[in-house]
């Protein structure tokens, strides 16, 4: 294949623009044929959107780096976010074998036996916050209901007290769709936050019980314990993957239900058709927008050149409509033969570890919060969206209104 000449797109996932017209955007991005150009804004990077490009570039880390090289030591490698954070994500930011190593020790907390663990726990966190508000007729669905059982459900899981989740929640929520020097940024709740995960590390390094955090304090990686710098940064990823990403699909969902009544009472009722309606969710309005990787050496994508140094961001969110692998891209369809092919959870050896957490959590919410808040109903007038699209297409508020109910007895969620 002969290289083509660059191509340019004035992209920045930042900007007003992206937040009120990606959908838009993405389907133009399409429409040229080759969704694969070259973004001038945050110091230049190609964006990509074609299904199995992205798929190879996820897959060959030794021509496309996850690596975060903050201190020059390294690859040269610019990390996954843009613009780059001035902070190593240690788990995220990093390649085989090192990565596969770090990985393992998370593992054994999110495979089939472990999320019949979690799935009792997620039900018994979700009723206490649907008690919380049943019995007033009116919520606020992120901040009264997602966002107590996501951030519960995780800090559960790492063997964090789950009764001190607003600091990390709040972290991880407006960590989100603000950038790292904005300021409103919440750096002083981020640094307790962290330095709380650093005293809980090294307590469990002496003294381990069995969760995630031990498994980190005294888990081996190509023979040697984690940093504390390492076990602490994986701690944090997993605050960020675990909260807002959860939340922000689980929204979606239920503002797209609550205006299709019909499948709204198949989704709680029907667990085959739940499976695959979450999938096209996912699909259609994913929560992370992109990752993005640097190359090491000079190679060639879709025909096209791209050298040593140079960013590839992978646009999942356009990723999952493109037009060649997901024929009408645009309509939500709920029986979608293939909306498990999404990559709203990354793809290859960096594919979300969590992602089948989040689908056993999106299925609790929901089946049970239609089911147990009589005739809900979203106030859209009033549904305010994430200020900026540029790392998660998310919701600050969506309030509902719904028939008062009695609680829900806790004893029945175990």
């Amino acid at each position: 294949m002969s290289v083509i000449d660059k191509p340019v797109i004035d992209f920045d996932h930042w900007s007003p623009r992206y937040r009120a017209n990606w959908e838009q955007i993405a389907a133009d991005f399409h429409a040229t044929g080759q969704p694969l150009a070259w973004s001038p804004h945050h110091d230049g990077f190609w964006v990509l959107a074609d299904w199995a490009a992205v798929h190879h570039v996820a897959s060959d880390w030794e021509t496309f780096t996850s690596v975060n090289d903050v201190d020059g030591t390294e690859n040269g490698g610019l990390g996954q976010v843009i613009p780059r954070q001035p902070y190593r994500l240690f788990l995220g930011e990093s390649d085989p074998p090192l990565h596969t190593g770090r990985r393992k020790l998370e593992t054994p907390f999110f495979t089939p036996k472990a999320l019949r663990r979690w799935r009792p726990v997620t039900r018994r966190f979700l009723a206490e916050a649907l008690n919380s508000v049943i019995e007033t007729g009116r919520a606020d669905l992120i901040d009264d209901i997602l966002v107590p059982t996501t951030a519960r459900t995780t800090l559960h899981v790492l063997g964090y007290d789950t009764d001190a989740w607003r600091d990390p929640a709040d972290v991880a929520h407006k960590g989100t769709f603000l950038t790292y020097d904005d300021p409103g940024y919440p750096h002083g709740q981020q640094k307790r936050m962290r330095e709380a995960f650093r005293e809980m590390l090294t307590a469990r390094s002496k003294a381990p019980t069995g969760d995630l955090i031990s498994a980190l304090a005294t888990g081996l990686v190509e023979g040697s314990p984690l940093s504390l710098d390492e076990a602490e940064s994986m701690m944090n990823a997993l605050v960020f993957g675990g909260f807002d990403t959860t939340v922000s699909a689980t929204a979606s969902a239920l503002i797209w239900l609550d205006q299709h009544p019909a499948e709204a009472a198949r989704v709680r009722e029907d667990a085959a058709y739940r499976a695959n309606a979450i999938e096209e969710f996912l699909r259609v309005r994913p929560p992370v927008t992109h990752l993005s990787r640097t190359a090491v050496k000079d190679t060639e994508l879709l025909g096209q050149k791209i050298t040593k140094g140079e960013r590839v961001m992978m646009w999942l969110a356009a990723t999952n409509r493109d037009p060649r692998h997901f024929p009408n891209p645009d309509v939500i369809d709920l029986e979608r033969d293939n909306a498990r092919d999404n990559v709203s959870f990354s793809a290859g050896h960096h594919r979300c570890l969590g992602s089948p957490l989040a689908k056993v959590e999106m299925n609790e919410m929901l089946t049970t919060i239609g089911a147990h808040l009589a005739d809900m109903k979203v106030d859209h007038s009033a549904v305010s969206a994430y200020p900026t699209f540029g790392a998660v297409i998310g919701y600050t508020e969506v309030p509902v209104t719904f028939t008062p109910g009695k609680p829900l007895p806790l004893d029945e969620t175990e």
